[in-house]
């Protein structure tokens, strides 16, 4: 019969209809995938993917068994916790390949989805066993799930690759150990759940999978409680050695950084979820068109309890998913039970219902159940079509418009993917009171386009603002994205040479970083808020202090007082910071007392001579104090420690100075960095330049005896 779905790895060949009737649909959903995400393959590096790929130094050179030692993060210049070594490694190898081009990587992205969508396919197939039109069902399950816009993140953001890895190895592992369960494939399976789970934390999901699959399908005539217990024993043995793996490689088992609902109470955290899974989850399922990148507070604002309508909403879904099953299972439909089942398991671990994570939604943590939340939908639609007359009808016709619907908005949601600019300003337009999609394009636009990311910046700090239930304070990722899009107005005054202006953005930057440093006193706010305060006086100190060359008079004496103000203030943050010790003689200039200014810089010398601002500092000092000697050996031993930071023609002139002395140390210090000038790889202009003077240096320093002799 058409619909008789042999076992892979059984002893007898399947029947030539059957293995026929089972390639041509795989192969169909092979070229739907190519067909709907082929415009990623043009696409460019995007959101982590510049982070975490493009930008990542720690990817070069390709060395396999540094890789997989390293932190998700740790090339971005942070390290979380996440250890995802088979996506790291995939996209090393990838990057090298494609000479750090997202060409490769992207295809390899696509490719994989096709991969997956087959993997689904063959997995669903399994799970419906005889069931009448199960090929159709399956297909049309996989279909969906291939053809909805949720996978564009997954496709065209290059680090989905470990969404998509992680997919293939539970997917794969499910399979292996049901084609027949010897100890030896049972072995591979555990070894792909492991692989699946260091692809990305969603592989954990391989357990449920498997026990879900073994419980509801219609399988060989072993007992089922054993089979449930082999799956459940394989894979929870594949996630503890990836485990295992993770301990031994980043020292952790588990971590949670950055938690969105840092501050919350437990009920305002569930209800919260619950109404994040109403307003945000559902809705980019059902209305693909106003899924986001990023999903801030302003998008999904917290729920105080269980009174807020959108929680309770939530809960209700929830509920549907969870108990619909039951029903089913009385009707015998295992097939739906399994499809609701699993898409409740996939969403749990980013809930945020169990533990505060790192994001409130985005449209990739559906990628994992997703097919098995669309294999409902495909039942009933094929149900409808084996039916005759006007039901048939309207199945195929509801059959055809949904699918070519995923279509269109997947091809538009590709198209927005396959560059930063174009995906920050979809995401302004789907969600234009969100601060931190303001925010991102305004960064974006940056200095090309400074009059339109101010008046971004501008209404991103003028959105209205959520707060914390129970407290008076925004959430810390509201509020960092507020004091950023201050500092970014302040950088664009500045740079338009409108100081007035500069000045008062700080201001207001420095009370949202107050108003975070004093949250993070009784809430578990992570970012360093009194670091983000003392930077931000800092740069107040120095704006001002420039501008008072331009004052005379009473007002130049209380912008002096203010300046004053500023730096007690950063010395209360942070005693003794070095930047803090340079405004501080600065101020001393400025009211003309050398005096001052050179006592200041000597006590922070002693008390810091390792520092290499201070010794800067200390070398002027010693400079106008006619001890020329003294100076230039701390000079040209920073600008030695420091040669990758460095000013390159500053280092020059201290190393031009250097050779000409005639103490045999300063001279051996500035032909040593002579010599590392000369060896620089120009980047600049000024670097070429700086390389040549230093080699032409060094070519009369060698001619010299010549001449003498």
């Amino acid at each position: 019969p058409a619909d008789h779905v042999p076992a892979l790895g059984s002893s007898s060949p399947p029947a030539r209809a059957g293995a026929f009737d089972a390639r041509w649909p795989a192969a169909a959903l092979v070229v739907f995938a190519f067909a709907l995400y082929g415009g990623a393959l043009g696409g460019d590096f995007v959101l982590d993917g510049v982070k975490i790929v493009r930008d990542n130094a720690l990817l070069s050179p390709f060395e396999p068994l540094r890789i997989v030692t390293l932190d998700w993060w740790e090339g971005a210049g942070r390290s979380d916790g996440l250890y995802r070594p088979v996506a790291l490694l995939a996209l090393a190898a990838l990057r090298a390949l494609g000479d750090n081009s997202p060409a490769l990587i992207n295809f390899a992205n696509v490719a994989l989805l096709a991969l997956v969508a087959c993997l689904r396919f063959e997995l669903l197939r399994r799970v419906l066993g005889a069931r009448a039109g199960a090929l159709g069902v399956a297909w049309l399950a996989s279909a969906l799930a291939l053809a909805h816009p949720l996978n564009a993140e997954v496709v065209c953001g290059q680090v989905g690759i470990s969404d998509l890895l992680a997919s293939v190895g539970m997917c794969s592992a499910v399979l292996l150990a049901s084609a027949a369960p010897r100890p030896s494939r049972l072995v591979l399976a555990g070894v792909c759940a492991a692989l699946a789970a260091l692809a990305k934390e969603s592989g954990v999901l391989v357990v449920p999978l498997a026990v879900l699959f073994e419980a509801l399908r219609d399988g060989p005539p072993t007992p089922r409680a054993r089979r449930v217990a082999l799956a459940f024993a394989w894979s929870s043995l594949g996630v503890g050695l990836a485990l295992v793996c993770r301990y031994v490689a980043i020292g952790v088992l588990a971590n949670v950084d950055d938690p969105v609902y840092a501050g919350f109470s437990t009920a305002a955290r569930v209800a919260s979820s619950c109404a994040v899974f109403a307003q945000v989850t559902l809705t980019n399922l059902v209305a693909p068109w106003k899924q986001l990148a990023i999903v801030a507070h302003q998008d999904a604002p917290p729920a105080a309890s269980f009174a807020d309508l959108r929680a309770l909403a939530g809960v209700a879904a929830l509920l549907v998913l969870a108990l619909a099953p039951l029903l089913a299972l009385r009707r015998g439909r295992r097939d739906l039970a399994f499809g609701l089942w699993f898409a409740v398991c996939a969403w749990l671990p980013t809930s945020n219902l169990l533990v505060s994570t790192g994001a409130l939604a985005a449209a990739r943590f559906s990628f994992a159940g997703s097919f098995a939340l669309a294999l409902p939908a495909a039942a009933l639609l094929v149900d409808a079509w084996r039916r005759t007359g006007a039901v048939r009808a309207t199945s195929a016709t509801l059959t055809c418009a949904l699918l070519g619907a995923l279509a269109v908005l997947t091809h538009r949601e590709v198209a927005a993917w396959t560059s930063t600019r174009a995906l920050r300003e979809l995401q302004v337009a789907r969600a234009p009171a969100s601060s931190i999609a303001l925010l991102d394009l305004g960064l974006e636009l940056g200095e090309r386009e400074p009059a339109a990311a101010s008046a971004l910046f501008t209404r991103a700090v003028n959105a209205p603002t959520v707060v914390i239930p129970g407290t008076q304070t925004p959430p810390e990722d509201l509020l960092e994205a507020r004091f950023l899009a201050h500092l970014g107005n302040a950088r664009i005054a500045e740079q338009a040479g409108r100081s007035v202006d500069a000045v008062a953005h700080l201001r207001a930057a420095e009370q949202e970083a107050e108003r975070g440093r004093a949250a993070r006193e009784s809430l578990p706010f992570v970012e360093n808020w009194a670091a983000q305060r003392l930077g931000v006086l800092q740069k107040l100190a120095a704006l001002e202090l420039a501008r008072v060359r331009e004052l005379s008079g009473p007002s130049r004496g209380a912008l002096l007082d203010a300046v004053e103000r500023d730096l007690d203030a950063c010395d209360r943050l942070a005693p003794g910071a070095p930047e803090t010790v340079r405004l501080r003689s600065l101020l001393f200039d400025r009211r003309g007392d050398s005096a001052g200014r050179k006592r200041v810089i000597e006590q922070a010398w002693r008390a810091q001579p390792g520092d290499p601002l201070l010794r800067i500092l200390w070398a002027n000092e010693l400079r106008q104090a006619q001890r020329v000697a003294e100076a230039l050996e701390l000079e040209l031993a920073v600008a030695l420690e420091l040669f990758e930071s460095f000013d390159p023609a500053r280092g020059l002139a201290f190393a031009r100075e250097g050779v000409l002395r005639s103490e045999p140390q300063l001279a051996a210090r500035g032909r040593e960095l002579l010599e590392r000038l000369a060896r620089i790889v120009p980047r600049t202009p000024q670097q070429r330049a700086v390389a040549s003077e230093a080699a032409a240096v060094l070519r009369d320093l060698g001619s010299a005896p010549a001449k003498a002799r």
